[in-house]
């Protein structure tokens, strides 16, 4: 990692966090895909993820120095379920901003406004029974 970024995980933790979230998503020749350990995306989970450091830095330290390999992530998963689930909405998340992921799924890398997608006139009408059967659920104090 270059001195440009800013993150705060310490090199042990971004070697750890590049194994775990290329098992997350790997890469795919076969679809010009990249995997989440891409150079563009990962610095896009570490940049991301800095606030997450504090949160996350105890689980990733269980795994400095050992070869994170699929038998070593599951044990981590099994452990560390809450950073877990914060690294795996993290990895997804940075990746699907990342326009290579898009383009591979062959959705156009664009804004949705001011030029998006055309939607179909709705038929309201359709709701009315909804409406009309008035609130269903209990009003906050």
């Amino acid at each position: 990692m270059s001195a440009q970024h800013s993150h705060s995980f310490s090199d042990d933790e971004q070697t750890s966090i590049t194994a775990i979230v290329a098992q997350i998503i790997i890469a795919s020749m076969e679809f010009t895909q990249p995997g989440a350990d891409d150079s563009e995306i990962l610095n896009d989970i570490l940049t991301s993820g800095a606030a997450l450091q504090g949160r996350l830095g105890r689980a990733l330290a269980t795994l400095v120095d050992k070869a994170v390999d699929v038998g070593q992530a599951t044990i981590f998963r099994q452990s560390f379920l809450v950073e877990v689930e914060l690294l795996q909405t993290l990895t997804v998340q940075c990746y699907y901003r990342d326009a290579r992921a898009i383009q591979a799924l062959s959705i156009d890398v664009r804004p949705l406004f001011p030029h998006g997608y055309i939607q179909e006139p709705n038929d309201f009408s359709l709701l009315e029974p909804v409406h009309m059967r008035g609130e269903i659920y209990r009003k906050a104090p």
